[in-house]
């Protein structure tokens, strides 16, 4: 009987093993990878324009072109003329390059200056882990780690310092101070949530924005070795939900609330600038922002799609235009997959791992299931098993739930008798 049990386990053992490996297998033999396709704004047209991959039967080679809304097609230096700023430099070897850009001079260093690649946003969690707090007042040209570091605590903050490990001496003074100026201006403990930039690859530092356990908000920094807090009052009915803090002279950072709207942050008055983008919250975590010379490009993605937005310096909307991306389970091959397999398992990337199960739909895979059935039922006559044998029923019982995975695991096990 125990040798039975052992066996069965194994079968189940295999069974796992089968549904963690043979749907990725099964999904790099047969998924047709296509390079996705990009929708660019032209600061020529003042539009979006597609580009894709395609084959030139001259060149005998993929070669990118680009189609715009209307129609038209652009190849080759028609795609680069449309784009002068992607192709400043190959324009200006060429000496193509234009020299007004939508009635401004430009030069190249002034398009080098006002790049920037694209910066990862997204609500996300605060942290709460020892955080320098640098002085914003300071005309060093290179930030300077301080002598220590602050952690928030149930009752206030405190300073630790990061040669002996301890809060004591001037630390515990200086814990009191920032506690006291904190506590004057309204913070309540504990803090629930701080942003912040902990880091000296900045030009500047502008402190902390605290979220309390009333979900207030506060701007704390350090300035002349002495606390600076201020409540920052919220719009009617907003609560903040998270804050990605930049270094800028306009802007403190974006903001989202509740309802994951985004605002801007102003420095001059601590006043919300709401961004023209509503539909954050059907997209998920992931927002990029990127800026050129003339516009902000923001850019929303999905499970199958992607938003796009295009401001200009002032955040006025200027377009915006959604790009649908080719999903593997609406295509044949996974459409395939929800047939042969009854389910497939993960596990996931966050720590602890945990193992999940997913189904496929029951009406798609329980013909190849019964199918098997059959097939194992033939086999075991073929082989005259006992069917007084309860293990065998068992076996065909664990091919009618697993599919695929049981009948290549009863194979792999077999019941001899």
């Amino acid at each position: 009987m125990i040798p039975k049990i052992i066996r069965l386990a194994l079968v189940m053992l295999a069974v796992l093993v089968m549904a963690l490996e043979l749907p990725k297998i099964y999904k790099k033999t047969f998924e047709q990878r296509e390079r996705r396709e990009q929708l660019v704004f032209s600061e020529i047209l003042n539009d979006f324009v597609t580009l894709k991959y395609e084959y030139d039967t001259v060149q005998l080679r993929q070669v990118q072109v680009g189609y715009d809304r209307v129609g038209n097609v652009y190849r080759a230096e028609a795609l680069m003329d449309i784009f002068p700023m992607r192709n400043c430099r190959q324009l200006m070897y060429e000496n193509r390059f234009p020299d007004t850009l939508r009635g401004q001079h430009v030069t190249l260093q002034m398009i080098q200056e006002a790049a920037r690649f694209p910066l990862f946003l997204g609500t996300g969690p605060g942290r709460k882990t020892l955080l320098w707090m640098f002085e914003s007042h300071t005309d060093l040209v290179k930030m300077e780690l301080p002598r220590d570091m602050f952690r928030l605590t149930e009752n206030g903050i405190e300073f630790i310092e990061t040669t002996t490990n301890r809060v004591k001496g001037v630390n515990r003074e200086k814990s009191d101070r920032f506690t006291s100026a904190m506590t004057k201006e309204g913070v309540l403990f504990p803090v629930k949530n701080i942003y912040g930039m902990p880091s000296t690859s900045k030009s500047k530092d502008d402190g902390y924005f605290l979220i309390d356990s009333k979900d207030k908000f506060y701007h704390l920094k350090m300035v002349d070795g002495e606390p600076v807090c201020h409540n920052i009052p919220l719009p009617a009915g907003m609560k903040v939900d998270g804050m990605n803090c930049l270094v800028d002279t306009m802007n403190y950072g974006y903001v989202y609330d509740q309802d994951l709207n985004i605002y801007l942050l102003r420095i001059k008055d601590y006043s919300f600038f709401q961004l023209p983008i509503y539909d954050y919250k059907e997209y998920g975590s992931l927002l990029t922002m990127s800026e050129d010379l003339f516009f902000y490009t923001y850019q929303l993605y999905g499970i199958d799609r992607a938003k796009i937005y295009v401001m200009d310096k002032e955040h006025n909307l200027l377009a915006s235009e959604t790009l649908v991306y080719p999903l593997y389970e609406n295509s044949k091959e996974g459409q395939r997959e929800n047939y042969l397999f009854p389910f497939k398992a993960r596990f996931t990337r966050s720590a602890p791992k945990e193992l999940k199960v997913e189904a496929y739909d029951v009406h798609r895979f329980i013909y190849l299931n019964i199918a098997l059935v059959v097939c194992l039922l033939l086999v075991k006559l073929y082989y005259r098993r006992s069917f007084w044998n309860v293990f065998n029923y068992l076996d065909l019982a664990v091919v009618l739930v697993c599919g695929i995975y049981g009948f290549l695991a009863v194979l792999i096990f077999p019941n001899r008798k």
